[in-house]
């Protein structure tokens, strides 16, 4: 798509996509509006006041007609639900071509794409193959879903350079043009049912990843993919498939990818034995009196948690609940045999507790440090601590990054 069609420019969300698409819009020389739902008092003030200095119109609030109505385009946040948000109807009516910041931000760049999608493991996965890649190769670039905007590394880049992309469902649902070189499927488990009508719409979003790609490019599935029959017959491009090369999923994902580019299993080997973990994904945050915590604030789903709770081998004191996102939190109770309590919070609790009652103890709280200060006070030398919250946080935090920050800081002050 040529950028340059467009001069007039409404951005749909004014979160960190939001801020870095103005950037890059400016530099353009474009005319930039932003629209966003929430109060104005939810933003930097600096940071809006520098935008205004610049010639940006911003309408706080809520999403008005009069205000979208002469953009030439409009690029929404992956927030904005496009079936059922009022801006669809606007934009749809004004018949405004609408993208997201993933779609727009692939238009300006020659580097190659490599795109992670999946229910789970899309962070640990991404961001292990940027690091496998960078062993390599200079320029490499990660960004998307992982919390760094795409639009903030595209221009100047050659078609030499690689970035290597987290993309969620929602980023894909407004995919138009968007080619990576290299596209990976990790998993698929029911998830976002607050937003999608059922498992089969959810799935058709994660299939956009493949939609544009040719027989030059590459597309990595899990051999044990769900769907993966009907999935492969809209896929031109080469496949590469992962199963079980290393103990973990996610690394033998890495692997397939790794041998797209010319590195070989001892590289991976190399670099899997020195990581760590990332933030908010069983990432251990420190041990009192024998009593381990763990930060898991980035398990969203039941899998999620199941996952967190099959790789840890102590007796757990699990802490969970968030915003529903109409999910089966059934699919958990097979696994809370090494659970001794389930501590549980926000909008979805009494629902928790109702399914998982009869399987282990539960107790409801109003609040996350109430709900650890009791975990440690139950809890005995050699127990595990962990906060998998199995929903989303938009209930209690504005995400699973301020709720995972918030558990560390509780249990830092314990």
């Amino acid at each position: 798509m040529d950028i340059n069609k467009f001069k007039n420019v409404c951005i749909v969300g004014f979160g960190r996509s939001g801020v870095s698409l103005v950037e890059l819009l400016l530099s353009l020389n474009k005319r930039v509006k932003v629209t966003e739902s929430k109060d104005s008092k939810n933003f930097s003030s600096l940071i809006v006041n520098r935008f205004r200095d610049w010639g940006v119109e911003f309408e706080f609030g809520g999403h008005s007609k009069d205000f979208v109505k002469d953009s030439d385009l409009c690029v929404v946040s992956p927030g904005v639900d496009l079936l059922t948000s009022k801006i669809y109807s606007i934009v749809k009516e004004l018949q405004i071509l609408t993208v997201g910041e993933i779609e727009l931000a692939s238009w300006l760049t020659q580097a190659k794409i490599v795109a992670i999608t999946g229910t789970n493991g899309k962070s640990t996965t991404t961001f292990l193959t940027y690091r496998l890649i960078k062993s390599m190769k200079n320029k490499v670039y990660l960004a998307g879903n992982i919390g760094i905007p795409f639009s903030s590394c595209v221009l100047g880049r050659s078609s030499s350079d690689i970035i290597v992309l987290e993309v969620s469902s929602f980023q894909l649902e407004t995919i138009i043009e968007f080619k990576p070189f290299v596209a990976c499927l990790l998993n698929l488990d029911p998830d976002h049912l607050d937003r999608y009508r059922d498992f089969s719409q959810y799935v058709e979003a994660k299939k956009n990843i493949f939609k544009n790609q040719s027989e030059e490019d590459w597309a990595v599935l899990n051999r044990n993919l769900p769907f993966r029959d009907s999935i492969e017959k809209g896929i031109k491009a080469k496949l590469s498939y992962f199963f079980n090369e290393f103990s973990n999923e996610n690394y033998s994902a890495v692997y397939r990818i790794g041998g797209i580019f010319g590195l070989d299993k001892e590289c991976c080997e190399k670099l899997f034995s020195r990581f760590k973990g990332l933030p908010h994904r069983l990432q251990i945050v420190r041990k009192i009196r024998g009593v381990t915590f763990i930060n898991d604030s980035k398990g969203t789903n039941p899998n999620s948690t199941i996952w967190a709770l099959k790789n840890i081998d102590t007796p757990i004191i699990l802490i969970a609940g968030g915003k529903d996102k109409g999910l089966d939190y059934s699919l958990v109770k097979p696994y809370l045999f090494k659970v001794k309590k389930v501590n549980l919070i926000g909008e979805t609790a009494l629902k928790i507790k109702d399914i998982i009652k009869d399987t282990v103890k539960v107790d409801i709280f109003a609040s996350l440090k109430d709900a650890v200060v009791n975990a440690f006070s139950e809890a005995n030398s050699n127990d595990t601590v962990l906060f998998s919250p199995m929903c989303s946080s938009f209930d209690m935090f504005a995400n699973y990054r301020e709720r995972g920050r918030r558990f560390i800081e509780i249990v830092k002050n314990l």
